[in-house]
This record gives structure tokens, C-alpha cells and sequence, in this order.
């Protein structure tokens, strides 16, 4: 997956090479395309291996804030990259449904993983309000990061993370 990801960082999803992606793996293309028939097949594969590893990568900072704060951190961080920037692009083009489909999917699972083990830890302190969906709250978290950084084409600053943060925080643990 680390092929397929430095090659999207490099040229995006229309350049893609199955090619250049099978020589930096050391393998036959046709090994490639055994395993992921399309090139946004192996893009969608690259785009899981990268939400198992921002997943695996979710500590318990001790508070909702710090938690919301590490994973829009995390997230930022790889937005940064053009590999992030690219896988980006990819999952939300129009040109490539099957990764849009592939993200939706991945994000709804991922409410039974690390960000329901956040949930949960956030719940237990009294800091979840629990008529909110996880899947709501971390959406506006990370969809005010891939606004940022795809249509405002800014930076994503530490204030300005906390400020969101702050602000999601607070709709979450208010009982208004």
C-alpha cells in the first residue's frame, strides 16, 4: 500500500500507474491487478490501510477535548501531505464513486471501532451527551478539516483546531 500511496502523492489518481506501483512493490502487475482489478480498487485498498492506521493510532488523552484534538491533529497532519492530500482528493472526486463508497463505508465501521471506544470513554466521564451520534460528531470534525484544507485551501493551525474543537466539544457535553 506504501507504493500505491506514494505514487497517488505523486501524480493523483488520474496519473495513477499500476506500473510504476508494481516496480516501487517489487512485484508483477499482474499480481497488482489479481488482487485489485481497477486502479480505484487499489486506491480504495491504499484509502483502508490508512483509516486502520489513524484508528490504531487513537489514545485515551484522558478527555474528549484532548481525544477530538489528538484524531483532528492525526487527520491535519496526514492532510498536509500530498499523499494525504491526494488520497483526499481520490475518495471525495467525482470521477471515482467506487471511493466514495468505499470511504462511506469504512467511516460507518469505523463508529464500532477506536471512535466508539472515544465515545465510550466520553460517555463514562459525563462528557458525551448521548443523544449525539458518533457518526455526526466526527463528521463535522473531520469535514471541517477536509474544508480547511480542500476549499479554503488553508492551513490547519493549532487555534484553529482548537477552536473547532472547542466549539464541538461544547455541543456535545451541553444538555441545551
Amino acid at each position: 500500500m506504501l507504493a500505491t500511496l506514494d505514487e497517488l502523492g505523486a501524480n493523483g489518481l488520474s496519473k495513477l500507474s499500476v506500473e510504476c506501483i508494481a516496480a516501487a512493490a517489487e512485484v508483477n502487475k499482474t499480481t497488482v491487478y489479481r488482487r485489485w482489478p481497477t486502479r480505484e480498487a487499489l486506491v480504495a485498498g491504499a484509502l483502508e490501510y490508512v483509516l486502520v492506521d489513524f484508528e490504531e493510532a487513537q489514545a485515551d488523552t484522558g478527555t474528549l477535548r484532548g481525544d477530538l484534538l489528538a484524531l483532528g491533529s492525526a487527520v491535519a497532519s496526514f492532510l498536509a501531505q500530498p499523499t494525504g492530500l491526494a488520497l483526499a482528493r481520490a475518495a471525495l472526486g467525482e470521477s471515482s464513486p467506487p471511493l466514495a463508497d468505499q470511504a462511506a463505508r469504512r467511516f460507518a465501521r469505523g463508529a464500532e471501532g477506536p471512535v466508539s471506544a472515544l465515545v465510550h470513554r466520553a460517555v463514562a466521564r459525563g462528557e458525551w451527551r448521548r443523544a449525539v451520534a458518533p457518526e455526526a460528531a466526527i463528521s463535522m470534525l473531520v469535514g471541517a478539516l477536509l474544508h480547511r484544507v480542500l476549499l479554503e485551501h488553508q492551513p490547519v493551525t493549532g487555534p484553529w483546531l482548537e477552536g473547532v474543537v472547542a466549539v464541538l466539544a461544547c455541543g456535545l457535553s451541553s444538555d441545551a
